[in-house]
């Protein structure tokens, strides 16, 4: 007669499965992707203050979940491709609406910060206004695949031209040549683009496009991790450490 195992010993094997499950990931590695798209030589996005900033948060998230991250740098186009086909564990500071359209489902943490999302214009380009109709008529560089609430409305009206870029430098490669009138950065890299040439600087600041929270996105084979990770980040966000 073959044995079957009661209630107890069912009950029993699901708690040291849970039990087990934060040893097992105190030994794990995931490799982190964080974009890289730098605005030319002077500077490096693993100096730079987003990846900066990203880096102690991983780290802090790190000490608490037990969960290592080793971060690598990518273009935003090739680390989405590489997430696609797990070579790239963790997407690091990215928005759901962002990958919408991607074949994989990611999982996605509690948000580890929030960027505020600022127009530059080309010189003489400067407008103001309500939006999206202060802009009307004007070409706008956006990243590709990424979602801006402010200015959809004029993009699906017509009023605005959509230009896409795969990345900030190329932005500014495309208001450098005229092909675009404004783009869309991060307040973040605006602040650090600025800093380096406060003489010149390549564009003129204008309106805030409103802001959008990023995450961790994890890919599926590691979605039993989320609860840790966002338990983690949860802490750092009571304490102040994590926005």
């Amino acid at each position: 007669m073959r044995w079957k195992p009661g209630w107890a010993e069912v009950a029993a094997g699901l708690l040291a499965l849970l039990l087990a499950a934060p040893a097992l990931a105190a030994g794990l590695t995931l490799r982190a992707g964080v974009a890289n798209d730098s605005f030319g030589p002077l500077f490096s996005a693993q100096d730079g203050v987003l990846a900066g900033q990203y880096r102690a948060a991983l780290e802090q998230i790190g000490r608490l979940s037990g969960i290592r991250f080793e971060l690598e740098y990518y273009p935003s186009s090739r680390l989405q491709q590489l997430f696609e086909v797990a070579k790239v564990d963790v997407e690091v500071g990215v928005n759901p609406s962002w990958r919408a359209l991607s074949p994989v489902a990611g999982f996605y943490t509690k948000p580890i910060d929030v960027q505020a999302l600022r127009l530059c214009f080309a010189a003489g380009k400067r407008r103001k206004g309500a939006l999206p109709a202060g802009l009307s008529g004007l070409s706008v560089g956006v990243l590709q695949g990424r979602v801006y609430p402010a200015l959809e409305p004029g993009f699906a009206s017509g009023q605005l031209k959509r230009m896409e870029a795969a990345s900030e430098y190329d932005l500014l490669g495309g208001l450098r040549q005229g092909r675009m009138q404004a783009i869309v950065l991060s307040q973040r890299q605006l602040d650090t683009l600025l800093s380096h040439s406060p003489e010149a600087p390549p564009c003129v600041p204008g309106e805030s496009v409103g802001s959008v929270p990023v995450m961790l996105r994890l890919h599926p084979q590691y979605r039993q991790l989320l609860p840790q990770l966002d338990k983690a980040i949860q802490q750092l966000q009571d304490s102040g450490k994590l926005r």
